[in-house]
């Protein structure tokens, strides 16, 4: 199958994942970074001939998207959404585009039935693993464990939309547990091979997922560092055996509780290493990118 993938390309995250999982599948892909040129999304398609379009949420590519389906007659469009909101009001401006594509997926499944209201095929399709990125350190230097070796540490935005986070990261402060923090706020951003250095070397990761009352929907976050063999420590949220078995992660639900649990896994390091290992050998056999890929042409069939 020819598949057209309009995803931003150029911050080497979601757009690439995707591009490795369909070709992983045996697919053939050309792609179209959709937030720097998406007005090369027709132009491309002339070219390629595709038999599947998937593209990013991004509102200018929805003029775009009608006219390569005028096209191509026979060509399917897959809209995934790969963030997250409490209304569907939020996501108002995404509206033209989910009405142009054939299959709408999202990350959220609360909303489901009042999304399949605005498309019928609309479908709950969570984040997932990059996995030809995020594994096992490679090497870990001396250097690298005064940098990233730490009790607790999270990394990503701090307040903002995520008002919640603050409380919990100022009861860990208190508790007195050395805590390393990355990303936000000025502070230097970690992906790729760094990330893995930092999620294997933290003894405990925070997710501190956004959008917590979203039911099965958890930040991409928790894949990178389960597929870096870090241990995950994730705010409890409901139906979230629907996304991570039993025994993969450890849960908090409150500042206090989250205290008391960081303080049980620190005090249990090979039940921790366990649990961590676990979890690694879950997301690279159950949920990388590959495996959502095949979930959606699944949902196609």
């Amino acid at each position: 199958m020819r598949v057209l993938l309009l995803f931003p390309m150029a911050d080497g995250q979601t757009g690439p994942a995707i591009k490795h999982a369909f070709e992983k599948l045996g697919h053939t892909v050309s792609a179209v970074d959709a937030k720097l040129a998406p007005q090369n999304s027709h132009s491309e398609s002339l070219q390629f001939k595709p038999d599947l379009i998937f593209c990013s949420r991004t509102p200018t590519l929805t003029g775009e998207v009608i006219k390569i389906k005028s096209s191509f007659k026979d060509a399917v469009a897959c809209m995934w959404n790969v963030d997250s909101r409490y209304t569907l009001g939020e996501w108002s401006h995404l509206f033209p585009l989910i009405k142009a594509v054939d299959y709408h997926f999202v990350v959220e499944y609360n909303l489901l039935e009042e999304w399949q209201k605005l498309n019928v095929k609309t479908y709950w399709l969570p984040q997932g693993l990059q996995d030809e990125v995020y594994d096992k350190p490679r090497e870990i230097t001396e250097e690298d464990k005064r940098k990233y070796s730490c009790d607790v540490c999270f990394c990503g935005q701090i307040g903002g939309a995520h008002r919640d986070r603050p409380q919990y990261l100022d009861a860990v402060r208190q508790a007195g547990f050395k805590l390393n923090l990355w990303g936000g706020g000025g502070r230097p951003q970690i992906y790729d091979e760094e990330h893995n250095k930092q999620a294997s070397l933290a003894k405990v990761n925070l997710c501190c997922s956004g959008w917590c009352r979203n039911e099965r929907c958890t930040s991409v976050r928790n894949f990178k560092i389960l597929g870096a063999g870090g241990f995950a420590l994730e705010l409890c949220r409901k139906e979230m055996h629907w996304m991570f078995p039993v025994g993969i992660l450890g849960c908090y639900e409150t500042p206090k509780d989250l205290v008391e649990k960081i303080r049980y896994w620190l005090g249990h390091e090979e039940e921790r290493k366990a649990v961590a290992e676990k979890g690694y050998r879950w997301v690279h056999g159950k949920a990388t990118y590959t495996h959502r890929m095949q979930m959606a042409l699944d949902y196609m069939k």
